[in-house]
């Protein structure tokens, strides 16, 4: 009876063996499937998230589509090709769009200022439905900022640095043409009519591409890949920021710009260069268009020496890379009559100080719009300098991609100024036309800010406009 109770003990702890061993096996290939089976199911979502993220970018290609659409043609309608207007602002959501496996994919797209205003915005939120799957959807949500293409799209942009010295310097904007019809007078700067959508941008990646210090930027700041730098008195950012700050939504450092090069125009009537001796004098004629070309542009001395410009005349500054084209000092100036226009372009240097440029009058109230004063720098080479000074109202734009532009006073710029690198070297308050955006007829909209909202705070600013 001993030996086979010892038999019976042996063969129970060989069956507790067997299913402890049974056991275990169980469990690892349970384990085993789950985790294939969570393996399978992430590898599912990853592939479907970057279906997602397509299916948001579709929605973002079709409302700027239909953005350049309206701005090509005046006869598109929103309304009848699908989308809800609401105000300023449009909407529209497409649905059952088809993935593998029976998933199914839908995308909502929210258009503010959809009219084709300074900047349009896009947000987007696409949704995939897994097939068969009671899990959450997988969510993508985009927003863009667009721009028109055209070069004076922003107030102040450099390929290098842009820099502020004065304690009292700021930049804000205004839109001197809000219907952006030239029949109908323009709006003059107030501080009533002003806005806080400045722009002010470097592609340059430097901690240095953009050195605030104490100016008061009413607006927007972007550089290619570093902060802007901003002083203790400093501002950044809308009406209300307070002193010393940056606002989180109106920096980015993924600015981008073209810098497309000019040359000076052909033809034109040749004049011998103009100097003190040939003051005053005028060029063009009320109601008409000429054209003229120039060695050399210089005046110093009492306000007698004016060069008066009378209808729309353009002005080709023949001197040399590196030499001086334009140099107007002590009381002399150029004065554009009402009604007139000038646009100069010239591989020399520009001095313009004096009296500097009366561009239709030398009060906010009563000068021209920015655009009839054009400054257009060919040089080749980074070496060119054109030199801005005064303390009175300058309205004019300048576009100089090899330049060095210096800004120098107290007075008011109005327009906007293209430029290697930008220098505001006194407490001048600098006003960008927004109707500077629409200068060409036709210029398309582009994406000049591309951003994912992935967190929670950043959906919920949107959740109300793309949850219908």
């Amino acid at each position: 009876m001993k030996r086979n109770s010892t038999l019976r003990d042996q063969r129970g702890s060989l069956l507790i063996v067997a299913m402890i061993l049974s056991a275990v096996i169980g469990i690892s290939l349970v384990s085993y499937l789950s985790l294939g089976r969570t393996a399978m199911t992430i590898s599912n979502r990853a592939f479907y998230n970057n279906g997602a993220m397509n299916l948001a970018e579709n929605g973002l290609e079709r409302a700027v589509f239909a953005v350049n659409k309206k701005v090509a043609d005046s006869t598109f309608d929103w309304a009848t090709n699908g989308w809800t207007i609401s105000g300023s602002n449009a909407r529209q959501k497409w649905t059952g769009t088809p993935f593998d496996q029976g998933a199914v994919g839908s995308v909502r797209s929210y258009v503010y200022d959809y009219a084709g205003g300074v900047a349009p915005k896009i947000v987007t939120r696409s949704t995939v439905q897994l097939g068969g799957s009671a899990t959450a959807p997988i969510e993508k949500w985009i927003e863009v900022q667009l721009r028109k293409t055209s070069k004076f799209s922003n107030g102040l942009v450099a390929k290098n640095s842009i820099s502020f010295s004065g304690n009292n310097a700021s930049v804000d904007s205004w839109n001197s043409d809000p219907d952006n019809n030239s029949a109908t007078a323009a709006i003059p700067y107030s501080t009533g009519v002003r806005n806080d959508n400045g722009t002010v941008g470097s592609i340059s990646v430097s901690v240095s591409a953009i050195l605030v210090q104490n100016a008061d930027i009413w607006g927007y700041a972007a550089t290619g890949g570093s902060l802007p730098q901003v002083g203790s008195n400093g501002i950044v950012g809308p009406f209300g920021t307070s002193t010393g700050t940056m606002d989180p939504t109106r920096v980015s450092t993924d600015f981008t710009a073209a810098f497309d090069p000019v040359s000076n125009p052909a033809g034109g009537t040749t004049v011998a260069a103009i100097t003190n001796s040939d003051l005053p004098s005028t060029l063009g004629t009320a109601g008409s268009t000429t054209q003229f070309r120039v060695a050399s542009l210089s005046a110093s001395g009492n306000s007698s020496k004016v060069l008066t410009i009378e209808g729309d005349v353009t002005l080709v500054i023949t001197a040399a890379s590196g030499s001086s084209a334009i140099s107007l000092t002590g009381q002399s100036s150029i004065a554009i009559a009402p009604g007139g226009s000038l646009k100069i372009y010239t591989e020399g240097n520009v001095d313009i100080g004096g009296n500097g440029v009366a561009n239709g009058g030398t009060t906010m109230a009563t000068a021209n719009q920015p655009i009839n004063f054009q400054v257009w720098g060919t040089s080749p080479n980074p070496t060119q300098t054109i030199k801005l000074a005064g303390n009175g109202v300058l309205a004019g734009i300048v576009y100089a991609p090899n330049a060095t532009v210096t800004i120098v006073g107290n007075g008011e710029v109005l327009g906007s100024v293209v430029a290697n690198n930008i220098a505001l070297a006194g407490n001048a308050a600098f006003h960008y036309d927004e109707s500077l955006a629409n200068m060409a007829a036709g210029n398309p909209f582009r994406v000049s800010k591309w951003k994912e909202l992935t967190t929670a705070p950043e959906r919920a600013a949107y959740n109300a406009v793309l949850s219908w």
